[in-house]
């Protein structure tokens, strides 16, 4: 008997871990707490010897020798360290984690086995179970992370078929080292007890296994556990919408019959947040029952329930969707048939397919309309670009067309009045011979015609170039008017025309051009009388003393303007065809020149088929009156 366990340098430790005997029958002895490492004890001397190689101080919870003859022992928070009496080779292998040259969340390991493949795992306390490679450098962890029920390991036994079976402290664990899957026996499945006792483990010689719990010892075959067992069919017990449970035969028209016999379900849009129950019918172990679920269309893997027998969905798109359940044994003893739900959730009437199209055909529409209006744009712009250009065409030719005709007109003016002199001089000097006073008559008035064409168009340019300056005088409308007219008597009663002129009593006295103003009425009262049939009537309309305008009207009973012609009457050189009547075509434009210098209006108004009317308005005041021009008057 050893109260104490001693070497030769005093130190002595109390604590005996584990004891191991070696394939060379030394016995090797393991402590823990006061002055702990790992001892070989002399039977010839009766006495113990520290192995060195083990550090002083060292926990020894438990020894291996592996089949290479290297001795093993996990140690309480530094991992495990090994020897090999022959070679002398030694090191120790941490299991934590290194941060910054430290190693952390090391756990303490109490049991080391080696497999049938010279494989080293080790039980930790807390770190799970960890495989050292056959090359004693690869290291394979698992944990509750990846399959186990704790992460405190207490012992191992590997059976025939290359299964390692794992005792914990919540159930027994079967690893196939070859496929390395993993199956956990619990209490659901028969045993007494999850929790079970360290280094507490033996297989008999006919493969019988022997495992401690805190409530007794658990013996079976492992032989015995391939056996597949019939699955049990599984069902959907149960559907909520809205958390609330869908019965068959409401309103809503989800369920013609039960849940259970149901194969497919429409949804409306209102109806994405639901929940299906299911159950598989083992009334033997239920709590053995692990069931997995999927919806496809939404999830790509399986969801695993061990507790829990409802799967939740929330949100789900518009679409078709199949959820797909199956049930296994948490040991993998058997695996039911796959029992499918087909859901279909209709979209709003908004993201329906009618809705799309017609989305479709209103986009298709506009994006027509646009190109449509496009190419409308395009033409209109182009076109208005075309009248432009022909605008300034027509613009060049009729600037060349007046230049022509003033520059002619200047030529001829000093010519025509040269003959009009000699013309005039031999009509006194043959007042006695009657036929050849006729003759120069006729000459003296187509000269004097042709010289009033030429004052004519000088003025009309003078007004384009606004060359033509106005002295605005106080001027007896009436009187001036009255004198106008009875200069056009004479040639009004050759044409059997009969001309009136319409005032009123009391006279009007406006600030006008007094030459500007004749030239004005002379256009007018002339075409008055040339287009009249039997009358022509220049009409002042009456004016009160607050008015700031006065209007004279000149008319005549002649052949109507067609419609088409009213706004191009007032154009240069424009002249109705089929007019057989002598003219220029630059009266009225000269006349309504002369009137917007007067800051007055010159309109043609809409009458009778048989009724032509000019209506002439100008200011009876000025702003400037008796303006001084720079401009010599015509003459």
């Amino acid at each position: 008997r050893f109260h104490l366990i001693d070497d030769k340098d005093g130190h002595t430790s109390d604590f005996v871990s584990c004891i191991y005997m070696t394939r060379d029958s030394t016995l090797l002895v393991g402590t823990s707490y006061h002055g702990p490492g790992l001892f070989k004890y002399d039977r010839k001397r009766r006495e113990f010897t520290r192995v060195p190689r083990i550090p002083y101080n060292s926990y020894v919870f438990d020894i291996l020798e592996d089949r290479s003859g290297t001795i093993w022992t996990g140690s309480v928070a530094q991992g495990t360290f090994y020897y090999n009496p022959k070679t002398g080779e030694h090191g120790n292998i941490r299991f934590g984690e290194t941060v910054n040259g430290k190693t952390i969340n090391e756990f303490a390991v109490h049991k080391i086995f080696e497999d049938s493949d010279q494989c080293l795992w080790f039980a930790t306390s807390g770190g799970g179970l960890i495989r050292l490679g056959r090359d004693r450098k690869t290291i394979t962890r698992w944990s509750t992370a990846n399959g186990l029920p704790s992460n405190t390991i207490l012992c191992m036994l590997e059976d025939s078929a290359h299964r390692l079976w794992i005792s914990s402290l919540r159930g027994l664990i079967c690893l196939d080292l070859r496929t390395e899957k993993i199956s956990v026996y619990t209490k659901s499945n028969g045993l007494i007890t999850n929790q079970f006792n360290y280094g507490s483990a033996c297989i008999a010689r006919d493969g019988k296994m022997y495992f401690g719990s805190n409530k007794g010892m658990i013996a079976f075959n492992p032989a015995e556990f391939g056996r597949e067992e019939a699955s049990p069919p599984i069902y959907i017990t149960g559907f909520q919408i809205n958390n609330r449970e869908v019965a068959p035969g409401e309103k809503d028209g989800h369920l013609r019959r039960s849940i259970l016999y149901t194969d497919t379900l429409t949804l409306t849009h209102n109806e994405t947040n639901f929940s299906i129950e299911f159950a598989a019918l083992n009334y033997s172990s239920p709590e053995a029952i692990r069931y997995k679920y999927r919806m496809k269309g939404l999830d790509k893997s399986w969801t695993y329930l061990s507790v829990n027998r409802k799967a939740f969905f929330t949100d789900l798109a518009a679409g078709t969707y199949e959820f797909v359940v199956q049930a296994e044994s948490n040991t993998g003893s058997w695996v039911s048939k796959e029992r499918r739900l087909l859901i279909t959730i209709l979209p709003p009437i908004w993201k329906s397919t009618a809705a799309y199209v017609c989305y479709s055909l209103i986009l298709i529409i506009g994006v027509f309309l646009a190109f449509r209006f496009y190419t409308r744009y395009l033409e209109r712009k182009n076109l208005d670009r075309l009248k432009w250009f022909e605008h300034e065409k027509e613009k060049e030719v009729y600037q060349a067309k007046i230049e022509f005709f003033t520059n002619i007109t200047h030529e001829i003016q000093t010519p025509l009045t040269l003959i009009a002199g000699p013309i005039e001089w031999l009509i006194n000097n043959f007042k006695d011979q009657p036929h050849v006073r006729t003759s120069l008559l006729i000459a003296d008035k187509n000269a004097r015609r042709l010289v009033e064409l030429t004052t004519q168009l000088l003025d009309f340019r003078k007004t384009e170039v606004q060359q033509f300056s106005l002295n605005y005088v106080r001027t007896d409308i009436t009187r001036q008017l009255s004198n106008q007219i009875a200069a056009f008597r004479q040639e009004a009663e050759k044409n059997r025309i009969q001309l009136l002129l319409q005032a009123p009593d009391t006279g009007i006295t406006a600030s006008v051009d007094s030459e500007a103003f004749a030239k004005i009425c002379s256009n007018l009262i002339s075409n008055a009388v040339k287009y009249a049939a039997t009358r022509a009537t220049v009409t002042i309309e009456p004016s009160g003393p607050g008015d700031k305008d006065f209007i004279i009207r000149f008319s005549n009973d002649g052949k109507g303007i067609p419609e088409k012609f009213r706004s191009l009457v007032f154009e240069p050189f424009f002249r109705i065809k089929g007019n057989d009547k002598p003219g220029t075509g630059i009266g009225l434009s000269l006349a309504r020149s002369l009137t917007e210098l007067h800051n007055g209006s010159l309109t043609l108004v809409q009458g009778n088929p048989d009724l032509v009317i000019f209506e002439l308005q100008l200011p009876i005041n000025q702003k400037f009156e008796f303006q001084l021009s720079s401009w010599k008057k015509i003459k």
